[in-house]
C-alpha cells in the first residue's frame, strides 16, 4: 500500500503526512475542509484495518459505519483502471473530506501516485482553477456552477459527478461542454460508486455498466440488489431498476419515494425529469396521505412566493406533459429546502412536515 502522497505537486512522505496530520487538525486558525483532509489522513494511516465513515442521511438518520481500508483500495483500483488514470496525472478534491466521495478520492490519489490538488468544497471551487486537471469528481451544485465558466470547463477532461441523480435540465446543460461527464451510481456502503454511465458525447447513455468485479441482481420488487469482490456480502438497496443483464441496469427511483397513489406506482424522479424545464427554481416531487387515493402527488418548489399568473401557466404547462394520475393535485411553496451536509434534498422530511402545513404556502 503506497502511503506517500503528491499534494498539489509536492510529494509527502507517509512521516511527513503523519506530522502535519497531528498538527493541522487541532490548528483552529486553518478551515474546517483543510482540518478534515487531514484528519482522513490521520485515521487512513493509523495502521488500524478498518475506518469509520458517515453516511450522508439522505433516506434517514446519518449513521456510521465501518469500511475495511483494503477494499477501499480495491475500489480505488477500479476507479483508476475505468478512467486510466496514471502515475502524477492531476485531480481536483473539491469535496469534503468528511464524507466517503472526498475521502476516497484522497484514496485514489494515494493508491494511483496522482497529483492531487485541493481546495474548499464549494460551488466556488473553480475559482482557483489555473492549470489542466484530468480528473474531477462533483456534485450536481458544483456542476452547475461550472456551467458558468466555459474557460474552466476548457482545463478539465473528465467530470465524475455523483452524489444525487441530475435533472433533465442538468444533463441537457452537460451535452456541449469540453470535458467527459459521467453520472456514477453508489453509496457509502458500496465505498462510493459501482457503476457509471457516460452522460455527453457520442456514448451518452441512460443505461449505468458495472464497473469490473462487479454484478447486479433484482429483489421480486426490482430492488438492485450489488455483489462486489471486495466486499464481504451482497448490498441490498432501496433503489428500482430496470435490470438489463447482471452488468447493466436502467435507474428508475427509490422504493421508499414511490407514491402510491390510487393503485398506480409513480416514480417521482421519472415526474421531475419531465417537468424540469418548466421550474427554475429546484423543486420537488413527493406524496402526502389522501383519504381517497391513499396517497396524492404534490409540487414542493424553493421559493418565496409565485404569481398567480406564473402559477397558472404552470398548471398549464404541467397538464401538458404529465397524464392525470402524475398531474400534483397541490402544489406548495417552501422559502428553503432541508439539505444533508453533503447538499441533498431531505424528501423524507420534507414529505413528513407536509401533513402540518405550517410552514407552507398552498395552491391547489
Amino acid at each position: 500500500m503506497n502511503n506517500s502522497l503528491i499534494i498539489n505537486g509536492t510529494k509527502y512522505t507517509k512521516a511527513e503526512l503523519v506530522r502535519h496530520a497531528k498538527k493541522i487538525p487541532a490548528d483552529e486558525s486553518q478551515p474546517e475542509w483543510y482540518r478534515d483532509f487531514y484528519r482522513f489522513i490521520n485515521d487512513w494511516l493509523d495502521g488500524k484495518p478498518e475506518i469509520k465513515v458517515n453516511t450522508s442521511g439522505t433516506t434517514g438518520q446519518p449513521k456510521i459505519i465501518s469500511l475495511s481500508k483494503s477494499a477501499m483500495i480495491r475500489s480505488a483500483k477500479k476507479t483508476l483502471a475505468y478512467f486510466e488514470l496514471k502515475k502524477d496525472d492531476k485531480a481536483l478534491l473539491c469535496l469534503p473530506a468528511k464524507y466517503i466521495a472526498g475521502k476516497m478520492m484522497i484514496v485514489r490519489a494515494m493508491t494511483g501516485e496522482l497529483n492531487l490538488l485541493i481546495g474548499e468544497p464549494s460551488t466556488g471551487a473553480w475559482n482557483d482553477l489555473n492549470e489542466p486537471v484530468d480528473f474531477v469528481p462533483v456534485v450536481p451544485l458544483q456542476m452547475r456552477s461550472l456551467l458558468k465558466y466555459p474557460r474552466k470547463q476548457q482545463m478539465i477532461d473528465t467530470i465524475l459527478l455523483g452524489g444525487a441523480a441530475i435533472d433533465k435540465s442538468l444533463e441537457h446543460s452537460i451535452q456541449h461542454i469540453h470535458p467527459k461527464v459521467f453520472h456514477s451510481y453508489g453509496m457509502t456502503e458500496t465505498i462510493t460508486h459501482v457503476a457509471i454511465r457516460q452522460v455527453n458525447g457520442e456514448k451518452a447513455s441512460p443505461v449505468y455498466t458495472a464497473l469490473e468485479g462487479i454484478s447486479f441482481s433484482t429483489d421480486d420488487q426490482k430492488q438492485l440488489i450489488i455483489d462486489t469482490d471486495f466486499l464481504d456480502k451482497p448490498v441490498y438497496t432501496n433503489d428500482i431498476v430496470d435490470l438489463i443483464d447482471k452488468w447493466r441496469f436502467v435507474w428508475r427511483g427509490r422504493m421508499d419515494a414511490v407514491i402510491n397513489s390510487g393503485g398506480i406506482k409513480i416514480f417521482p424522479e421519472e415526474v421531475e425529469k419531465k417537468i424540469s424545464s418548466l421550474i427554475n427554481e429546484r423543486f420537488i416531487i413527493t406524496g402526502i396521505p389522501d383519504e381517497i387515493l391513499g396517497e396524492k402527488v404534490v409540487l414542493v418548489i424553493e421559493t418565496n412566493q409565485i404569481s398567480n399568473d406564473q402559477l397558472n401557466n404552470l398548471k398549464y404547462q404541467l397538464r401538458k406533459k404529465l397524464d392525470k394520475f402524475r398531474m400534483p393535485r397541490e402544489i406548495y411553496l417552501i422559502p428553503q429546502f432541508p439539505l444533508t451536509s453533503t447538499g441533498k434534498i431531505k424528501r423524507v422530511k420534507i414529505s413528513s412536515e407536509l401533513s402540518s402545513k405550517s410552514s407552507f404556502q398552498t395552491h391547489l
